[in-house]
């Protein structure tokens, strides 16, 4: 699939279907179901909690080719809209995984409950909450929260996993699958609204 036929598919498409058998299907040309089950192993052995492979699902460019937003890099640099997936792409995965997103929920509230005011002020992390996930890169600075810890633990080691192509592995873990879905759907829509603006 080109970049064009991708926005015509965004411009014209059905996007629930699109999002159904496209962006949540299985499979992943660029991260594959064998290391799909190689993150479901450490994620286990880890957390102590079955999470099998199909609760792991590969989103964004590794699923779909192409990083459909803008996106500004650490140095600064603009990445354009519709670049294609490369060498040094990262691996963007959900997790979708109840038992663990209310273990980690719970440390977080009993950390909030420990702060001297009501209610606390979780930054970014609240406002991703509310659909249902926790974006780690919004989990609390300057504390060591176990769990928080130990998920970033597991990112950074299969970022440097040979067997993984030692490239940059980020994940961020749902409530359900529904919530992964609305949220998906939500942002196929937005790059609908943004390709339209720009007929």
């Amino acid at each position: 699939m080109t970049d064009d036929d991708l926005k015509k598919i965004l411009l014209d498409g059905d996007l629930e279907e699109f999002v159904d058998s496209i962006v949540l299907s299985k499979e992943s040309t660029h991260f594959p179901t064998e290391k799909v089950c190689m993150v479901a192993e450490v994620l286990k052995a880890k957390f102590a909690i079955e999470i099998m492979p199909a609760q792991i699902y590969v989103v964004g460019s590794a699923k779909i080719g192409f990083g459909i937003f803008q996106k500004r890099t650490r140095e600064g640099s603009i990445l354009p809209a519709f670049r294609p997936f490369r060498a040094e792409s990262d691996i963007d995965l959900a997790v979708v995984c109840p038992k663990l997103f209310e273990l980690i929920w719970d440390e977080l509230s009993t950390y909030a409950n420990k702060m001297p005011s009501i209610p606390w002020d979780s930054g970014r992390l609240g406002d991703y909450m509310v659909y249902g996930w926790l974006r780690p890169d919004h989990f609390p600075r300057h504390v060591r929260l176990r769990r928080c810890d130990d998920w970033w633990d597991v990112f950074h080691g299969l970022s440097a996993d040979s067997r993984l192509g030692r490239r940059s592995i980020r994940a961020a873990l749902y409530h359900s699958f529904e919530h992964l879905r609305r949220y998906q759907l939500r942002g196929i829509n937005q790059c609908r609204l943004s390709l339209e603006a720009r007929r």
